[in-house]
């Protein structure tokens, strides 16, 4: 037997002939809506994969060298990577010509910039990866419920 029910506006009331006294009504309404409140809060591992998904966006903003923005996302670090091989077994100091993050060319742009680039998005990632480490162990105690709250 059904004795909850939702009208038109969403909120839930309890069967009039299961519970016909006034207060009772009204006290196991509110009792029940608290319960739908609580199912509707994510679960831990949602909260973990809305954490990982948060560090990975902090991640992608990456890093800025004189003025030039670095994406830290793993394409733009394959990328820089790559770049900084060849540069190295070519004995080259400068780009001819470099293209940033923000879709803007630069000639002669150093290596040294982009190396120094690269080791900025590595010690931002591990700073990201040990900040998203600890906002993971409050979640897993129960102590972070919001991922909202997170400061990077």
């Amino acid at each position: 037997m059904k004795n909850y029910y939702q009208n038109a506006e969403g909120k839930w009331f309890v069967d009039p002939i299961v519970a016909n006294h006034v207060g009772l009504i009204k006290r196991t309404e509110t009792q029940f809506n608290a319960g739908v409140v609580a199912l509707n809060a994510p679960t831990t591992d949602q909260l973990l994969q809305q954490l990982t998904q948060a560090r990975k966006e902090q991640e992608r903003q990456g890093v800025t060298i004189n003025g030039i923005r670095y994406a830290g996302d793993p394409g733009n670090r394959q990328a820089l990577q790559e770049a900084i091989a060849f540069m190295e077994d070519a004995g080259l100091t400068e780009f001819p010509g470099w293209k940033d993050s923000d879709n803007k060319f630069h000639v002669d742009h150093p290596l040294a910039d982009v190396v120094q680039a690269y080791r900025a998005i590595g010690i931002q990632r591990v700073t990201l990866i040990a900040t998203e480490g600890n906002h993971a162990n409050k979640i897993i105690s129960g102590k972070l419920t919001d991922i909202k709250k997170v400061k990077w």
